[in-house]
């Protein structure tokens, strides 16, 4: 053991600044996947390390003390601070070991002074101030439901964590995954998963909350899926504000439990789990199903199965993707010796920042409205992975999509148990939480958009459509407003332009005419993290004398209006927009553009987001629409304010 005693002051310093580091890492990550109590192995291994190579290094009569701080401090900072630069980690122990030096030697002023400079150092780097906002009318009014409701739970009554799961409402049964999940259960290490759970990959059980309102008729059903997430930290309850508000609203909403498909200390599947989250909910919605056609069930014709959305959070935002193709199809297209034989009625799908990059089969869903919503401080996804799925539909006329980028929001606060940060320790130390909305607010601003879709795609409410198209500047604070940017696509339109494929100036229904620009090209669009946006737009520099003129091959008519998206990035830019008939102007129409630049500060120190994500921000598109009001018309001509744009997506519609 070491004598403290026969230390001197530099060699106590050394072993107590060690100490302090091992005793304040294992407290920080001990509970994340191992356990409640997990830390005291933690700090046995560390301590471990230590006496060993103190034990080694005294042997052949080197500075053990020193040598084996050395050892621990930067074992830690290969892996847990690996994502710390070097001169914070480096400085804040150096800081650390002259305080302790000073108060051992007795030296007070020295250590007042390096006390000041820990704690200016914590506080600057270290500080979790969020945004204050006092709640407020004015800050999206979403109406309140006036629907009583039953909230019940349903499960096989196995549950070993879980008293909702172990004495649950209703009971249901256990699936068999093995044929849909083809990796090893305990991903190559020992089988603690099946220990923890209780089951392996052939009985996962169908777990789920409910939310029914009251009354004698159907329900329309809105079903999530949670994202990854530490299993032991439990994910399914997170979305009972949700429930609560859209079952007063009139709709039964349904989340399911994947606790056991998510993350452990032992690893998680790094997404090759991604069917089985598609798979696992289609058969929950069968499961629902049955009830729904039992007589003895209290659910006995209360779903209306002709009225379903489907709803995902992370990685269970690309799974509700992936299960609304599995819905259309006949055998499970990793193994053909499964049948698939859903047929549900999807009428919508909702994402909340959704990957889009796990599974490697990237479907190109049809005939369904479709919600993104993406918070712009996600320090968890590089980039809004939504908008990829929303490029890939194919959408005829009664059908919409929306994707609606939130500056200030993140990713786990759409799930209440997931906490307000997007990282683990030590990560998050550095997150800049100074630029993060309130939860309450951005779980508001979530509700508002959400009852804004369902009015939509239901035929509710007439404004549903405006809240969902329009790009707004909100209030947070006095001088502080936020930005809501929304991308759109309605049903019905016809696309002059989409800049798609090679050919930049002509497709089948316009032709391009562009005079006295510097620069224009079509350009593949990319994430800032370097990930394929899966569209393509065409980038322009406009000066004073810039013509950007679209000739139409078919006329179109005063009912319809023009569409397009446009990325910009001043505040004072503005749009004249004339149609044409012939080359003479019919009618004209101005309007400012929005700004749909944001940049993405995550983290305290800007060169680790760009370190992280390669670049501070994305290129993001507005949509506009604008009504032709005029006969016979084309062509049409775009007079931009001098500057950069990127436009895609010129259509009509009627």
């Amino acid at each position: 053991m070491i004598n403290f005693k026969n230390l001197n002051n530099c060699e106590r310093a050394a072993l107590s600044v060690t100490s302090l580091l091992i005793l304040y890492s294992s407290m920080n990550t001990g509970s994340l996947n191992f356990g409640e109590y997990s830390f005291i192995l933690v700090i046995i291994i560390l301590f471990g390390m230590y006496l060993l190579t103190y034990k080694v290094i005294n042997y052949i009569s080197y500075s053990s003390t020193y040598i084996s701080s050395i050892v621990v401090i930067v074992y830690l900072k290969s892996t847990i601070y690996s994502f710390f630069p070097f001169y914070i980690f480096g400085s804040y122990l150096l800081i650390l070991y002259l305080t302790i030096l000073s108060v051992l030697e007795k030296n007070i002023m020295k250590a007042v002074i390096c006390s000041i400079a820990l704690s200016i150092l914590s506080f600057v780097l270290f500080s979790e101030k969020q945004l204050e906002v006092t709640d407020s009318e004015t800050l999206f009014n979403i109406p309140e439901g006036n629907n009583n409701f039953t909230y019940l739970t349903y499960s096989p009554g196995e549950d070993n964590h879980r008293e909702e799961y172990k004495n649950p409402d209703i009971i249901s049964y256990s699936i068999d995954a093995s044929k849909i999940l083809d990796v090893k259960w305990n991903q190559s290490k020992i089988k603690w998963r099946e220990r923890y759970w209780g089951f392996d990959k052939k009985k996962l059980p169908l777990n789920g909350r409910l939310w029914i309102p009251e009354g004698d008729k159907k329900f329309p059903i809105i079903s999530i899926i949670h994202g990854n997430h530490s299993m032991q930290e439990h994910s399914d309850d997170g979305y009972n504000y949700l429930g609560e508000y859209l079952s007063e609203h009139g709709y039964i909403f349904n989340s399911l439990d994947q606790n056991f498909l998510n993350g452990s200390w032992t690893g998680d599947f790094r997404g090759k789990e991604m069917t089985t989250r598609a798979w696992h909910f289609l058969e929950n919605l069968n499961y629902l199903k049955k009830l729904n056609n039992d007589s003895s069930s209290i659910l006995y014709n209360k779903i209306d199965f002709d009225n379903i959305i489907v709803m995902g959070h992370s990685r269970g935002g690309e799974a509700v993707n992936i299960a609304s193709k599995f819905n259309e199809l006949k055998t499970f297209p990793d193994n053909g010796n499964v049948e698939l034989d859903y047929n549900f009625n999807i009428k919508g799908i909702v994402t909340l920042a959704p990957t889009d990059y796990r599974y490697f089969r990237n479907y190109d869903l049809q005939n369904v409205n479709y919600l993104s919503v993406q918070g712009s401080m996600d320090s968890d996804e590089d980039s809004f992975f939504g908008i990829r799925q929303a490029n890939r539909l194919e959408n005829s006329n009664s059908f919409s999509d929306f994707n609606i980028l939130i500056e200030g929001a993140n990713h786990s606060q759409f799930n209440t148990s997931w906490g307000k940060h997007d990282i683990g320790y030590p990560g998050k130390l550095l997150v800049n939480n100074s630029n993060i909305l309130p939860g309450w607010l951005q779980r508001k601003i979530l509700k508002y958009y959400i009852i804004n879709f369902l009015n939509y795609t239901f035929n509710v409410d007439n404004d549903a459509l405006y809240n969902l198209k329009k790009s707004i500047n909100y209030p947070i604070e006095e001088d502080l407003s936020k930005k809501i940017i929304s991308r759109s696509n309605i049903g019905g339109s016809k696309v002059l332009l989409d800049f798609e494929g090679d050919e930049l100036s002509k497709s089948d229904r316009a032709e391009l005419i562009i005079e006295n620009t510097s620069k224009f090209k079509l350009e593949p669009l990319k994430f800032r993290g370097g990930k394929s946006q899966d569209n393509s737009a065409m980038k322009i520099n406009i000066s004073d004398s810039s013509i950007f003129k679209i000739k139409i091959v078919e006329e179109i008519n005063a009912s319809n209006f023009l569409s397009f998206d446009i990325s910009n990035e001043r505040d004072s830019a503005a749009l004249e927009i004339k149609f044409l008939k012939n080359d003479t102007t019919i009618h004209s129409e101005k309007i400012d553009l929005f700004n749909t630049k944001i940049d993405l500060d995550n983290y305290k120190l800007n060169y680790l987001t760009e370190e992280r994500f390669k670049k501070r921000n994305d290129i993001n598109f507005s949509t506009y629409y604008v009504n032709i009001n005029s006969k016979e018309i084309n062509g049409i001509e775009l007079i931009f304010s001098e500057g950069e744009y990127y436009i895609d997506n010129v259509k009509t519609n009627d």
